[in-house]
């Protein structure tokens, strides 16, 4: 996944998210993407901030921060 920008409309930030398959969604914070249950937490012009729940490894789950940061 790729983020690619953003664009407001009536004060609404939507993120716009380019995929493997070719195609471009439209996402705001709260919705959710990429494979480990990533929920947006802000979009902002240079990155799109995400929390992800992760395999803590010892048969638990751990929440971790990640970032998709601007691509041209």
């Amino acid at each position: 996944l790729r983020f690619k920008g953003t664009v407001t409309k009536d004060d609404t930030k939507w993120g716009l998210i380019f995929a493997p398959d070719n195609t471009v969604h439209r996402v705001l914070e709260g919705n959710y993407l990429g494979q480990n249950h990533g929920r947006i937490i802000s979009i902002n012009e240079s990155e799109v901030e995400v929390t992800e729940i992760v395999p803590d490894g010892l048969g638990g789950w751990m929440e971790r921060q990640a970032a998709l940061a601007l691509s041209e």
